[in-house]
């Protein structure tokens, strides 16, 4: 049987790219990036209108609008809703750059145009546009009485185009941002920036103006309430959208935009020009939340360009902007997750240098990340990302020939994992890196004779695979992984067709080059495999090594 020789060197782990494996001697583990799988709590379609208790849903909808330019299947910019008759309020980052000709704000039963700006609050995020036409204002209550675990909800238009009316449950989190921010869970879909926050009598008590993975972030009423009392004469939109302040939101715009394009030093750039003209920002923490996470990402890209040294920087760099953002809010579960995150990657860039205990210590810091995380809101993604610094520990704990640890290590990353799905069904990312710990698992009972409970747990890591797949079929680590447990399980043809997948889908995966040249040896099919050995080099030299 070729199941403990194949097993042990064709993993291929899934979210940093380092040189890793829980097999006893080191092999190429290749973690995927983070971002590249949805993190967040699905969002669900909110509640059907009607079943929020205590709420007039009707009288909600009719004054709550969406912020759009263009005719009939209009573009949605925002949300937003009145606050007086002639008067609605909404974010600023929507309309800095909106174009003016075919602007306006819409209930389903009526469009309105925009006449121009009465008051803006650039600290906050907030514009009060003066329109033609009236509408229903919505009673403004009071924020400073909402308490953590209180239920809220957020209203808003989603959809593109703006054609979905929703009022999506929310609980209140412990700690303001900067004593002024809401925080609330789960973080509200995207399209309802600028639209109101209600407690459970129907008063406004925040307007959704950001959010951060599983958490999202509301204006505090009252500041609004200060905001309408200095309301002024009406000022046109196209001058009050070439003020400094106002155009500063584009650089808000640029840097969500070049972080998703991987232009991560640009990102930076477009995080610092806002701060810079904008420094009293409520959201201050965001700066350097947002661009520790940036600059950890920078890091990695430097690292795949066998840069560590200079990847090391940033990474330390990511986490002093990280620890900055955990000193404005205590409580911020979004920065404690990066920074665990952060720490992870720069475990793996000293495992490579051969600094095995430096690289547990910083294991070691990310799961004590996670737990602050877990422990100040539960249902954030930080299950599967400290499953992943377990089973990272495992493995160097495994390199250190201390299998009996290592083997702890990877069962209590399993229960991570476990509690990550139950909280988020299609968590691709848990998945795989589930399946990929089963077969370290499978590899340790192959090694002690275990062979039947060896078999089950490579079943198993091929049936998390298979639950991947559904989720993203064009994941390639969901069929390299599959491919290896197929392997051990003797499935040569099965592992050959999931390795043609997954250089389908990445064609610069060396590692996945070499698993199928390997297969295809045991195969006989030597004059196929050759060519595989060769593509597999000119991607990597030191594969194989």
């Amino acid at each position: 049987m070729l199941m403990k020789r194949f097993s042990k060197f064709l993993l291929s782990f899934l979210a940093l790219g380092l040189m890793l494996s829980c097999a006893r001697t080191p092999h190429r583990i290749e973690l995927h990036p983070v971002y590249a799988v949805p993190r967040g709590t699905p969002m669900g379609p909110g509640l059907p209108l009607g079943v929020a208790e205590g709420l007039d849903t009707e009288k909600v909808k009719a004054s709550t609008v969406a912020v759009v330019y263009g005719e009939g299947d209009s573009t949605m910019i925002g949300s937003g809703f009145f606050v007086a008759n002639d008067k609605v309020v909404t974010n600023i980052h929507g309309l800095a750059d909106a174009d003016l000709a075919s602007l306006h704000v819409r209930t389903d039963n009526a469009n309105y145009t925009i006449r121009g700006v009465t008051a803006f609050d650039t600290q906050n995020d907030l514009v009060i546009l003066q329109i033609s036409g009236e509408g229903g204002p919505l009673v403004l209550g009071n924020s400073g009485a909402v308490s953590s675990g209180e239920t809220v909800f957020g209203v808003g238009y989603v959809g593109y185009p703006a054609d979905r009316f929703n009022i999506m449950e929310n609980t209140v989190l412990p700690e303001r941002l900067n004593g002024v921010w809401l925080r609330v869970t789960p973080n509200s879909p995207g399209g309802t920036s600028g639209g109101p926050v209600l407690n459970t009598k129907g008063e406004v008590v925040g307007i959704t103006v950001a959010g951060s993975g599983a958490i999202g972030y509301a204006v505090g009423s009252n500041v609004l309430k200060g905001l309408l009392d200095r309301s002024g004469a009406v000022e046109p939109l196209a001058k009050w959208q070439k003020r400094d302040a106002i155009r500063a939101y584009l650089y808000l715009g640029q840097s969500s935009e070049r972080f998703y394009a991987a232009d991560y030093a640009g990102a930076i750039e477009a995080i610092d020009n806002f701060f810079t003209i904008n420094p009293t920002f409520i959201g201050i923490d965001m700066r350097y939340e947002n661009r520790g996470y940036a600059k950890a990402h920078l890091g990695r890209s430097q690292f795949d360009k066998n840069a560590p040294e200079v990847a090391q920087q940033y990474y330390r760099s990511a986490i002093q902007d990280l620890d900055k953002a955990i000193s404005i809010t205590p409580k911020n579960t979004p920065a404690y997750f990066k920074r665990g995150y952060t720490r992870i990657l720069l475990g793996h860039s000293e495992f490579i240098k051969g600094h095995t205990e430096v690289s547990q210590q910083y294991y070691r810091a990310a799961i004590e990340d996670f737990d602050k995380a877990i422990g100040i809101y539960p249902k954030f993604p930080s299950y599967a990302e400290r499953g992943t610094a377990k089973v990272s520990l495992g493995i160097s704990e495994t390199n250190q020939g201390h299998v009996t640890e290592a083997q702890r290590y990877y069962r209590a990353a399993i229960e991570d994992f476990d509690k990550a799905i139950s909280y988020d069904r299609h968590d691709t990312y848990a998945y795989i890196i589930r399946g990929y710990t089963r077969i370290c698992l499978g590899d340790y009972e192959f090694d002690t004779g275990n062979m039947e409970d060896a078999r089950s747990l490579y079943q198993a890591a091929i049936a998390d695979c298979d639950s991947a797949i559904k989720l993203n079929a064009e994941h390639p680590y969901c069929y390299h992984t599959r491919g290896v447990a197929k392997a051990a399980l003797d499935d040569y043809s099965g592992a050959l067709e999931d390795f043609d997948k997954t250089v389908g889908l990445k064609p610069d995966f060396a590692r996945a080059y070499y698993n199928r040249a390997l297969v295809k040896v045991w195969l006989g099919q030597k004059r196929e495999a050759k060519a595989d050995f060769k593509k597999a080099r000119e991607l990597d030299a030191d594969i194989g090594k």
